[in-house]
């Protein structure tokens, strides 16, 4: 198995757990259903919080990636060394840009075509070079740039196709993580069976000496070699299987014991609300509702801090209760050897 920078070990670990999470814990209030309970017609969006801050976390993500990808060749002491590692900076490079390019032009073609209305979705954008970064991780010191490419684009048509299909399966993915992770680690494991070039593969692992290439290697080769491939494909499918051994009974523990997700409440004013008493950005509640909840939260905070106080003082007395009967008994003990001493005077 060819798993460079962790497509399969990592991501497609962290996309199963994902999705197992997402179907226990099901969806926010009011995303497919309202408040009685009646599916909608269209699901609810949610908008983010901060465009902004978003574009920030992608780059932040992105340039950390190179020491993740370029990283994993361990060191740069040697010219094979240095060249793996470049390899693997110049790939992760390609993979991301396209992914992000598909991405952005699939969604505008897709919202083209249901409103009438071509518009850019730079949320997307981000997305899809996040799975271009992950897709490329497992084959980015195995594979030529042209493939990056390749990966790339698949990735972000794949990230667009799983975020509708999610949708369609009333799946809710708050941050499509399962898009990025899962089915972009899933690709990019595959692909290296795919398009894993054989003098790289000889460069990156010189004891396996590249003798199971891509599988477009070997159909150019004449011999139709597709080892790589299905070792690819069962790795894929031990770390599902592996994953869900046991994520599924530690979901299902957390939410039977309600540990696993907000209440009703605190869903609809928010968790910046509910865990601090302010908005995300700085500003106090001003919904009537917030207040209420605020003024409850504060409440709730007093009780539990006088009921914490008192459970410290009841620990302290019964802590220094022993000593105080001990003394007791010991001077009763002593007592009547007093008293003899007394009536012998």
């Amino acid at each position: 198995v060819v798993d460079f920078g962790g497509s399969g070990v990592v991501h497609t670990t962290g996309g199963v757990s994902a999705i197992i999470a997402t179907k226990i814990l099901g969806a926010r209030n009011g995303r497919f259903h309202d408040a009685r309970g009646r599916p909608l017609k269209k699901p609810k969006d949610f908008p983010g919080h901060s465009i902004a801050l978003q574009m920030l976390g992608t780059f932040i993500l992105w340039f950390g990636w190179y020491g993740f990808n370029a990283g994993s060749a361990l060191s740069i002491s040697s010219n094979v060394q240095s060249k793996i590692a470049s390899l693997a900076a110049v790939n992760t490079t390609l993979s991301a840009a396209m992914g992000g390019v598909s991405a952005l032009f699939l969604k505008l073609v897709i919202e083209e075509r249901r409103t009438g209305e071509p518009r850019f979705d730079i949320v997307h954008a981000m997305n899809g070079c996040l799975s271009g970064l992950v897709s490329v991780t497992a084959g980015c010191a195995v594979v030529e740039p042209w493939a990056a490419v390749v990966v790339g684009f698949v990735a972000g048509s794949l990230y667009v196709g799983s975020s509708e299909l999610l949708i369609r399966m009333r799946l809710d993915d708050a941050v499509d993580a399962i898009p990025v992770h899962l089915f972009g680690g899933v690709w990019g494991v595959i692909a290296v069976g795919l398009l894993a070039a054989p003098e790289k593969l000889a460069d990156a692992y010189p004891l396996r000496g590249g003798v199971h290439p891509g599988i477009f290697y070997s159909w150019s080769a004449g011999n139709s070699d597709a080892t790589l491939l299905a070792c690819q494909v069962v790795s894929v499918l031990f770390i599902v299987g592996w994953v869900s051994v046991f994520m599924i009974p530690f979901f299902i523990w957390l939410n039977y014991m309600g540990w696993f997700r907000a209440d009703h409440l605190e869903e609809m004013v928010g968790l910046d609300i509910s865990y601090h008493g302010i908005g995300a950005g700085g500003d106090g509640a001003t919904d009537e509702a917030k207040m209420d909840y605020v003024a409850e939260f504060e409440r709730r905070r007093r009780q539990r801090i006088r009921e914490r106080s008192q459970t410290n003082v009841s620990e302290d007395y019964e802590e220094r209760r022993p000593s105080r009967v001990a003394s007791r008994t010991s001077f009763s003990e002593e007592e009547p050897h007093t008293l003899n001493i007394g009536e012998e005077h």
